[in-house]
């Protein structure tokens, strides 16, 4: 009976312990690392871009895959409404806040980001529309074609994505050049 006592007690030790070290460093680690990757997310020249081709389409009317297309990309923590033109082949977001919330230069990083992330990954979309407050700007599926000489469909592997989408973004004479030449401000 007492060697089951203290057989009892040791395993309840053990069992502490365990709990303890789940409970004080495994979780507390995984929730940083988690922060840490959707902090990532936010910023295209992190970004994991392989999370996105789950949403790849070949419509754009297919609006929920859209939206969570949208919701994966920067920018997805400023709310947004969408609305598609189907005859025009036309998707309008509509961000629900001023770009001046967001740094600058991130926020036009972003602005590319999101542009070529949509024609790249919804084969069928034509114009883009991106609302902010009374700012709206407008790329279409033509220019970012020609802006990187290549059929969109060729960036959707990852390695393309890398070398030919996000490492320019590292320049802010790219950036600047590529929102001057493919978007409309109206």
């Amino acid at each position: 009976m007492k060697k089951r006592n203290i057989l009892i007690i040791a395993l309840l030790l053990c069992g502490l312990g365990a709990l303890a070290l789940v409970e004080g460093y495994i979780k507390p680690h995984l929730r940083t690392e988690k922060e840490r990757y959707l902090a990532e997310q936010q910023e295209p020249l992190t970004h994991d871009f392989d999370r996105l081709l789950e949403f790849k389409s070949p419509y754009m009317g297919d609006a929920s895959n859209l939206a969570n297309l949208n919701a994966a990309l920067p920018l997805s923590d400023i709310q947004r409404t969408f609305e598609l033109f189907p005859e025009s082949l036309t998707a309008e977001i509509s961000y629900q806040g001023s770009p001046a919330a967001v740094e600058g230069e991130l926020f036009y990083r972003a602005l590319v980001y999101i542009a070529t992330a949509n024609f790249v990954l919804i084969d069928n979309l034509e114009t883009l529309v991106l609302n902010f407050g009374e700012d709206s700007l407008t790329v279409s599926r033509s220019a970012v074609e020609h802006w990187y000489g290549v059929e969109l469909a060729a960036l959707q592997r990852a390695e393309k994505w890398a070398e030919q989408v996000q490492r320019p973004l590292a320049r802010q004479s790219y950036v600047q050049a590529f929102i001057e030449e493919n978007f409309i401000a109206e």
